[in-house]
């Protein structure tokens, strides 16, 4: 059972708060197990070129979160609060927006063709700094900063988590203090993501005056808890399993925010959270989830809430195997599977006709309260969206048509189903539909389920732990065997439009006994989807990536390879003395805090 924060705790916390105010200075950083011991910052941050003190009667916020970061420097953390921590205290040359786009932060501009940013040869790219950019110690922030970044990244006895990308880059040009020549070995289209910062993307600059020289930079303090910063916050207290104190950078390129602290408290729990914004003790939490929309919603005003629909969607996907695999023009053969799918998905107008059968949106609406949609694409509420297609609508008279069209007649003695001729067997339209047992997804299914019936179809939801319908080849997962006929789950492909869409898309990553590592888990190989996949990654240019990518979105559109259920978002709820900037599930709240203030009493 959840419980929430007494009275009793909360003045024994507000009174160690208190108290660690006013305690000296240490110049060590506790151990993350240390419970209520309180921590500030290190002694080489001084006042005079440290953050700027919190002033009487000054404008503070308190954000209660549900996970203390582990590291702050994104490169040793995958926790999403790490990562809010960072969009706070740490820029990258780049960020993503509130409407979705790729925009400059600690750079003049984005590289492009256009501004000679972008190599003819898609190998060189040129990024151009802000002039006169300074950490918050008054160090200047240069170009040097970022090539320390990158051989610190590459660096082997350094042990970051991920070195993808930075491992492309063959060398890097600093010819003066605001220029950056990124030189690739090869083509990397996904540029964009390295030395930038997002919710979903860990990149930001690393200050070489502070690390340089220095290795085996997991057991540095300074990965836990950075001492100087580049955004617009400095972390200057953090009292382990209890709270963290951020005041303003007085060197942000930006300028000052308008607010003159931020704090931090790590919760417990949702309840605890809720508890604390009804009772003014907190201003805002970001981790409410879809499921607490309904219960939000009747707060309002006194706890607003923002639901911000996402680049993550539920897709249905059908089960397209074929043991005998797919001929090229050479004369080879790919994509085989170990199972033949589900026979009558071979035809589009079935795959188009079961899509028009369910009624998306009144199944959208009813699980998270009208605060989400039914895209058309798979790129959803991005900047690489292609806004000229429109969802299916619900047309259940278009269906029974296009399954009459397809030879697909009902059969009264067995309760309507319909049936018809598939490569020459009689088949009846029952498919068996897998995934996990979440009530939501339950629900959806249960839904699904009434549509289809009422065009014929017999639907027959399997709920399995999450740990068997994602299981792997060698674990005997249904997925990479084919045991299935169609399945559903969250897909992403963000911040770069093509991360992970080969591995669910290209006729080299269906998953078999030859392949068992393949994630093409559609089992799907279609030599003409590869040629506008790989369209898509034969240019670095933004610009011309966006056309493939408008053709590749409209191909899989016409062809139905997959039923897009809705798109999911993240759930906020705050205070009505907060104000927000604006932002979206791309950017993350965190991503321009410098504008975020408090009403005036």
């Amino acid at each position: 059972m959840r419980r929430s924060l007494s009275w009793t705790v909360w003045v024994f916390i507000i009174t160690c708060m208190l108290l660690a105010a006013c305690g000296p200075s240490a110049s060590t950083l506790v151990p993350a197990t240390a419970v209520l011991s309180t921590v500030v910052l290190p002694t080489q941050v001084s006042a005079a070129n440290g953050p700027i003190p919190f002033p009487s009667g000054g404008k503070s916020i308190t954000g209660a979160w549900s996970q203390e970061p582990d590291n702050i420097v994104p490169y040793y953390s995958r926790m999403k609060d790490a990562t809010r921590i960072t969009q706070l205290t740490l820029a990258g040359l780049g960020e993503w927006d509130d409407k979705g786009n790729f925009v400059p932060e600690l750079a003049s501009d984005v590289p492009s063709a256009d501004n000679g940013g972008i190599s003819p040869d898609g190998l060189t790219i040129t990024w151009k700094l802000k002039p006169g950019l300074q950490w918050s110690d008054g160090e200047p922030l240069t170009s040097a900063d970022v090539l320390f970044t990158w051989q610190f990244v590459m660096d082997p006895k350094n042990s970051p988590l991920n070195r993808a990308g930075y491992d492309k880059i063959s060398s890097i040009d600093t010819p003066d203090a605001i220029t950056i020549v990124l030189h690739f070995g090869e083509r990397f289209p996904a540029w964009q993501t390295l030395f930038t910062q997002g919710p979903d993307n860990a990149g930001a600059i690393l200050p070489g005056h502070v690390l340089q020289g220095k290795t085996a930079l997991e057991d540095e303090p300074f990965i836990h808890w950075p001492t100087v910063a580049s955004g617009p916050w400095i972390i200057t207290e953090w009292v382990a399993g209890d709270h963290m104190t951020l005041l303003p950078n007085p060197y942000f390129y930006s300028g000052r925010p308008k607010l003159d602290r931020i704090k931090i408290l790590f919760v417990p729990d949702t309840e605890t959270a809720l508890a604390m914004l009804q009772t003014g003790d907190a201003d805002w939490y970001p981790d409410f989830s879809e499921s607490d929309i309904s219960s939000l919603t009747p707060l309002d005003p006194a706890i607003h809430l923002l639901v911000k629909p996402g680049t993550n969607f539920e897709q249905y996907f059908f089960n397209l195997g074929t043991t005998a695999g797919v001929t090229r023009a050479d004369g080879s053969v790919t994509g085989q599977s170990d199972t033949n799918g589900f026979c009558p998905f071979k035809d589009v107008r079935v795959r188009k006709a079961i899509t028009l059968g369910i009624e998306r949106q009144v199944i959208a609406d009813g699980l998270l309260n009208g605060a989400t949609e039914v895209p058309a694409t798979q790129w959803p509420n991005s900047a690489w969206t292609d806004t000229s297609l429109t969802a299916a609508p619900y047309d259940p008279q278009g269906a029974k048509a296009l399954l009459e069209e397809a030879g697909y007649t009902p059969d009264p003695t067995n309760n309507g189903i319909r049936h018809g001729l598939c490569e020459g067997k009689d088949v009846k339209l029952s498919i068996n539909f897998e995934t996990t047992e979440e009530q939501i997804r339950m629900d959806a299914a249960a839904a699904v389920q009434s549509d289809l019936a009422k065009i014929g179809i017999e639907f027959k939801p399997i709920l399995l732990p999450t740990a068997t319908f994602l299981a792997t080849y060698s674990n005997g997962g249904p997925l990479p065997h084919g045991n299935f006929d169609m399945a559903g789950y969250l897909q992403d492909f963000s911040p770069d439009p093509m991360w992970g869409v080969m591995e669910s898309y290209s006729c080299a990553a269906v998953p078999s006994a030859a392949n068992p590592g393949g994630g093409n888990y559609s089992h799907l190989c279609d030599p003409k989807l590869d040629q506008l996949m790989n369209a898509v990654n034969a240019s670095v240019d933004p610009a011309v990536r966006k056309v493939a990518l408008d053709a590749l979105q409209k191909y899989i559109f016409d062809q139905t390879y997959g039923i897009i259920m809705y798109v999911h978002a993240n759930v906020y709820g705050y205070g009505d003395r907060f104000i927000p900037g604006p932002f979206s599930f791309t950017s993350d709240m965190d991503w321009n805090s410098e504008v975020w203030d408090v009403k005036t009493p």
